[in-house]
């Protein structure tokens, strides 16, 4: 399961800076001091923490950022965010700034803006996801944490009424499941948070994932660490606002549906629901429950996969497929077909998803099909590295002629990438020496 993606802790700067979802761009030329302080943090995504490089960039980006004006930091910080990268290495990336880095009125300006850029938006992602509860030693003071709940909720409250798009529903959730997690239940921001929560849930239509959370998440409120002990308050912890509380949903679901198929098919109808948690959360819970229907549940995974908007869902998808990939062995035409497809344009993540359940169905694969696939992971190595790593690997030596690609790959590749190639894929496709 990939719960690791989705639960994460802030740890040291010198050791998350390299750790990056995919390839490290080049650096932007370095015309002024926002530019060169992101070409900065490139390097040190990019090199080892304990080569001289790194720590000179390192030493570099500090003197920038304590030179730098205030009203400028927002504008860098959002350079250093990466929508690809895992949410620890854009901390890591705030972490550069010190204490309490970002004026409070350029984020609420940020906030307010409906047509911030993705940089923009995975700034608030990453500045939000350090009043997360469990962050102890944070970067963010106490007075900064809660003033963060107040203009989060002061916003809220003036969306009320109002139709927001997809990209900004997710984003909301994101933010207030940070927020709950610490002022949920507070007498200090949780009373104004959850008056602005419920009159935006009261003036939204049940097509808003963002309104549809709401009234599971003020239910849940109402009990502290509510038990899941049972088939309905595991189905209501589907919805939770914390990923652990619905992993442990999923898990104990998973082991009632095989012997309750009346429960099943209720997780199931999940699979439809607005809310993009829930429809992952559903979706993990047939990771556990392989031996329940998989003449039912193998096509809803693939639709999950190939259709499904949310990443978190496709996510979830790609893991139960995998987990059952014995019984998806004949899916990897249809997944080549959509990969190939011109008419469909898959984001990189999709793509990565996609790859990976392929890697897991090889073993099942003709001859001609693991051609194409070699093919295809080629192509896609530079924008869905992960996915065309798991296929070259599982490929083993038939995908020997990819080698020079993946070396030249590896040059601009993370570190973790750099040492997942060197020590799996590159000893599973070149053959050894005689």
């Amino acid at each position: 399961m990939r719960d690791g993606k989705r639960t994460w802790r802030l740890l040291g700067a010198t050791v998350l800076a390299a750790c990056v979802a995919g390839p490290v761009a080049a650096a932007p030329p370095a015309a002024d001091e926002v530019a060169e302080a992101v070409a900065q943090w490139q390097v040190m995504r990019r090199e080892e923490p304990d080569a001289a490089d790194f720590q000179a960039a390192q030493w570099r980006l500090k003197a920038l950022i304590g030179t730098m004006p205030a009203t400028r930091r927002m504008e860098a910080a959002a350079g250093m965010m990466d929508r690809y990268a895992s949410p620890a290495a854009n901390a890591a990336a705030l972490e550069q700034f010190g204490q309490d880095p970002l004026p409070i009125t350029d984020v609420q300006r940020t906030l307010w803006d409906s047509q911030r850029s993705f940089p923009q938006r995975e700034l608030l992602k990453t500045y939000y996801g350090f009043c997360r509860a469990e962050v102890r030693s944070s970067i963010l003071s106490d007075a900064t944490r809660q003033r963060l709940a107040a203009i989060l909720a002061e916003r809220i409250d003036n969306l009320a009424g109002t139709r927001i798009h997809y990209g900004e529903q997710r984003l909301f959730v994101h933010l207030c499941s940070a927020v709950l997690t610490r002022f949920g239940r507070s007498a200090e921001q949780g009373p104004v948070l959850v008056a602005a929560l419920r009159k935006y849930a009261e003036k939204a239509d049940n097509t808003d994932g963002f309104a549809v959370a709401i009234p599971t998440w003020l239910d849940l409120l109402q009990v502290p660490d509510p038990a899941i002990d049972g088939f309905g308050p595991a189905v209501r912890a589907l919805g939770h606002w914390e990923p652990l509380a619905r992993l442990k949903a999923a898990a104990y679901l998973g082991e009632q549906v095989p012997n309750d198929d009346k429960g099943a098919q209720v997780v199931l109808s999940l699979l439809r629901d607005p809310r993009d948690e829930v429809r992952a959360a559903a979706a993990e819970v047939f990771a556990y429950a392989k031996a329940y229907e998989p003449g039912v549940v193998v096509p809803k995974m693939i639709a999950a996969l190939t259709e499904d908007r949310g990443v978190v869902v496709q996510a979830a998808a790609a893991a139960a497929l995998i987990a059952r990939a014995d019984q998806a062995a004949g899916q990897t035409g249809l997944l080549i077909r959509v990969l190939t497809d011109p008419a469909r344009r898959l984001g990189n993540q999709r793509t990565s998803h996609i790859l990976e359940v392929l890697a897991a169905l090889v073993a099942h694969a003709s001859e001609e099909q693991k051609e194409l696939l070699l093919r295809l992971a080629k192509l896609r190595l530079a924008g869905s590295p992960e996915g065309a790593l798991a296929v070259l690997q599982a490929l083993g030596q038939g995908a020997a002629s990819a080698a020079p690609a993946v070396r030249e790959f590896r040059k601009q590749a993370d570190r973790f990438l750099r040492s997942r190639i060197d020590r799996f894929v590159l000893p599973a496709i070149v053959p050894p020496e005689p």
